[in-house]
């Protein structure tokens, strides 16, 4: 086989055409000077130091793979795309990464599965020349305008049209792909293949060592400058560096929760700092026994943070948000693709141990879409309703969150409330809603 095949030489010949073209014409004059600042950027101490420990440790995998007989020199072209996409794009999501604990498995099966194969075949056996030369400008063109009718909402149709023409031109891709491997076994089914599908999957997976290390230096390394900012005393200062790498160690989320509690509750001394790590552990302990609450106090907030989990509702972790207060809260949901789309959250609050109040909060953009939000609104709250008091949402309810009107229930002692907040002035119609579910102790039961 060609060192490189007829789509990479098509690929890098409109590249070529396109740069060209982007560096002489004078309508990207402005284009030209925001690549360069774009190129600047790489040449920070701390991208280039990163590129270099980079560099140095795959190239140690490398020569591993080369002595165990994993590695040839055939694979110097696979190499080098591995290094310039998985490699290089790994250090780009390093804030999904922090956020992920699921990407490194997804990292190291992805290039193990189906779609990867289907990938890896179509990339051996292309068309002509001429044809590649056709058929890479029209796919970039199409999978582009798909992904702009995504993100506008109103022309899903012109979408559906753009990705059945991907779908047909996908298939005949991977049609000529099988079909010349049939016909070509025996060139196909050979050493030099084998090398060039395993070899980027192991690189992938030996790499993944590297991004988890750089992920908790990264994580210590930011916090480390928050701690800064929030002890004052010097001494404390050294020792919650030093207690919080050997306490915490790995577990990067409990290390966030700790630098989150350092906020609210002040620590000026070593006796505070001694008494944040065993606030950490009790609320670890808390929250894998997960003691009962009785009914007439509330809830249970570490069951009920989980209410609406297969709703796509994940909220963080119950903790003290100011004074005696506590709270979960989790992301906004979006309901749409616009720029500026409505959005769903969900909260409990309450005090330590126990949650008061449940509540869902619906922001409303375009009165336009009013009447899909709502829906989905309303479908929500059906579930908040009969995890939380074991029982279906009354019809009086449910026309309340349709029609965007106030509306309150009591139901011994727990009070089910729908409040609409009008945005004054707001040029599309703006508006949120709240529906809560609450002790009719609390001052916000039902206003």
């Amino acid at each position: 086989m060609d060192v490189f095949n007829n789509r990479e030489v098509a690929s890098a010949l409109w590249i070529i055409v396109f740069a060209c073209y982007v560096f002489f014409a004078s309508k990207f004059k402005g284009a030209r000077k925001s690549f360069k600042d774009l190129v600047s950027v790489f040449f920070v101490r701390q991208i280039i130091s990163i590129l270099i420990l980079m560099s140095a440790y795959m190239t140690l995998v490398i020569y591993v793979m080369y002595a165990a007989g994993l590695w040839n020199v055939g694979q110097i072209k696979n190499t080098l795309y591995w290094a310039g996409s998985v490699g290089l794009m790994s250090l780009f999501k390093l804030e999904t990464i922090k956020k992920d604990n699921n990407y490194f498995s997804q990292l190291a099966f992805g290039s193990l599965k189906i779609f990867a194969i289907i990938q890896f075949i179509v990339g051996i056996y292309t068309f002509p020349l001429w044809v590649e030369l056709l058929i890479v400008p029209v796919f970039v063109l199409i999978g582009g305008m798909s992904v702009i009718a995504d993100k506008v909402g109103r022309y899903s149709q012109v979408k559906n049209i753009f990705n059945s023409m991907l779908i047909i031109f996908s298939l005949a891709v991977i049609i000529n792909a099988f079909y010349m491997i049939v016909f070509n076994w025996d060139e196909f089914a050979n050493e030099s293949t084998v090398y060039d599908f395993i070899v980027p999957a192991l690189l992938t997976i030996f790499y993944i060592p590297f991004l988890f290390v750089l992920k908790i230096y990264i994580v210590y390394e930011s916090a480390f400058i928050k701690i800064k900012f929030l002890i004052k005393n010097k001494r404390v200062r050294l020792l919650a560096k030093i207690y919080s790498v050997f306490f915490f160690n790995f577990r990067t989320a409990q290390f966030d929760r700790w630098i989150k509690c350092l906020s609210i509750d002040k620590v000026n001394s070593h006796r505070e700092l001694v008494k944040s790590f065993k606030h950490i552990s009790k609320m670890n302990r808390l929250e894998n026994s997960v003691c009962e609450v009785p009914i007439s106090e509330g809830w249970s907030p570490y069951i009920a943070k989980d209410f609406l989990i297969d709703e796509g509702f994940v909220t963080g972790y119950y903790s003290k948000s100011y004074g005696n207060e506590w709270s979960a809260s989790s992301p906004m949901m979006k309901l749409g693709n616009e720029i500026l789309p409505d959005n769903i959250g969900y909260y409990v609050e309450g005090v330590e141990g126990i949650a008061k109040k449940l509540k869902l909060s619906l922001n409303i953009n375009d009165s336009s879409r009013a009447i899909l939000s709502r829906k989905k609104f309303m479908e929500t709250a059906g579930v908040l309703i009969q995890k939380s008091l074991n029982m279906s949402i009354t019809d009086a309810t449910k026309h309340a969150l349709l029609c965007g009107e106030s509306h309150c229930e009591f139901y011994e002692n727990k009070a089910v409330s729908v409040v609409v907040n009008l945005w004054p002035r707001h040029k599309s119609g703006g508006h949120d809603m709240k529906f809560t579910v609450a002790m009719i102790n609390n001052d916000e039961a039902c206003p």
